[in-house]
Formats: structure tokens, sequence, C-alpha cells
């Protein structure tokens, strides 16, 4: 028998018509089995973890924090700010415990210019090491995302290839999140570049592209791609992080139908 999938609703991107703490029960009762946050971090730990408990749903992603404005894609690359990525990790571990999150993705941020991109991969290694031996006691798992240059202009992970670089040197200490809208708006063949990362996979996400709106809105394969997942008996969580176009609500036609397809 094959694993079903497991869905999870980011309460980031999703259910924003309510108050953040709000969304926990609001994803329940649409039918999710869990939620993922890209920031956690504006609410309390113990308002967290209330709001968690109160809709049974525990969060199985958090991202490490961000320093908008003026690194809003992370700091993790970033020599300068090494310090300050460090000083952080006691606060991910509290976060993450609060939620029960055992997945944390950690953002690599912007190259400002060609002349530093080794010099910020190599922080990054470093920092994605350091934070992976910090978290694994607390049963945590640190992840790196791939994310397209239209939507990350700069980013320093800005394909699979090097992602998988990276993860060949950090060793298992570290795994990949591959985020299906990301891969397309790539250009990529979603199917096979999905077969040929799916050993290192911890963790999905997903919208559709070019829009990054739910999925029919566009042009990926979700069909297929659920298909690929049930066939490879994919066993992680599998993210909504999309901008609905409507209400979320009204965005969740596909939840059923892919509960169908999971059947």
């Amino acid at each position: 028998m094959k694993p079903p999938l497991r869905i999870a609703a980011n309460i980031s991107m999703l259910f924003r018509e309510l108050p953040l703490l709000e969304r926990f029960e609001a994803a329940r009762r649409s039918g999710f089995d869990a939620v993922e946050m890209q920031s956690p971090y504006g609410e309390t730990v113990q308002a967290l973890a209330r709001a968690a408990e109160g809709a049974a749903l525990r969060a199985v992603l958090i991202n490490a924090p961000v320093l908008a404005p003026a690194h809003p894609f992370g700091i993790a690359g970033r020599a300068e700010l090494q310090g300050v990525f460090c000083s952080h990790l006691p606060q991910i571990a509290e976060y993450a415990a609060a939620l029960g999150a055992k997945c944390v993705h950690v953002l690599a941020g912007r190259v400002d210019s060609a002349a530093e991109r080794e010099t910020c991969l190599r922080v990054y290694e470093e920092n994605l090491l350091r934070a992976a031996q910090y978290l694994r006691p607390h049963g945590i798992r640190v992840l790196i995302e791939p994310l397209n240059a239209a939507d990350a202009p700069g980013y320093l992970l800005g394909s699979f290839d090097l992602a998988r670089e990276v993860l060949a040197r950090c060793g298992d200490a570290v795994g990949l999140q591959f985020d299906v809208y990301h891969a397309t708006r790539m250009g990529l063949d979603l199917l096979g570049e999905l077969d040929r990362a799916r050993p290192l996979v911890r963790h999905m996400q997903f919208a559709d592209a070019p829009g990054r709106h739910e999925p029919g809105t566009g042009n990926v394969p979700f069909e297929a791609l659920v298909k690929a997942l049930l066939d490879a008996r994919y066993e992680g969580w599998i993210g909504a992080e999309y901008l609905p176009l409507r209400s979320t609500e009204e965005s969740l036609g596909w939840l059923p139908v892919w509960r169908a397809w999971s059947r």
C-alpha cells in the first residue's frame, strides 16, 4: 500500500484573511494535515504553541530568520553577518521545538558581485554545518532550497546543480527542500529534476507557475507530479506555498482532487 501524501498549509501565504494565530485552526478545518511557516518570529513561542495545540496541527517546517528589508532572502551566506546568524540558532531551536517543527530552511542570501561568490558559498556551508550541529540534538534537520532568478535575483543558491554540490560537501547533516514552483520557473524538466534530486529531498513545496497561484492556474503537471510521488513512496511533507487568486478557501478545489488521486 502506497503511503498517502501528507499536505501542509504554508500559513505565511495561505489564510492571510485571518490573523496568524487563527490560521492554524483554519488550516485544520480546510483539511490540511499540518502547517508550515516562513517566519513565526513575530509571535511569542507561547502563543504559537497554544494555537498549534488548539488546532491539533504541528508546524512541520519554519525558516531561519531573515533581516528585512536589507536581507529578505536570508543572511547565512554573508560573511559580515556570520555572528548574527550564529546568534539566531537558540531562537530557531526554541521556535521549532514549540511548534513541533523537525525541519528548518536556512536561506543563503544574495550575492552582491561575482567576485564574492566563492566566499559567500564557503560561509554558507560553514553556517549550514554549524546550524546542523546545533539543531541536531533537538531533532531538527537543516534544509536548503534553490530559488529561481526571476523571484530572487542574485540569490546565492540559484540552481539544483549547485545545491547538489553543497549537499555533497555537507553530507547527510543537511537535506534538500524541493520547490515545484522554483524548479518550473528555472525552466527545468520538473519530473526529471525531481527524480534526480529524490535521494536528497527531505521536504517539498508547490505552487503553480508562472503566477505562483493555486494548482490549476498555470502549467505545472500536478497529476503527473502526484503520481510520481506516490509511485516513489514519498513519505515527506509537501507544503502548499502559493498566493491564492481569491480567498484561500476558494482556492482549495485541488485538495480533494489530490486526496482522490492518493487513494
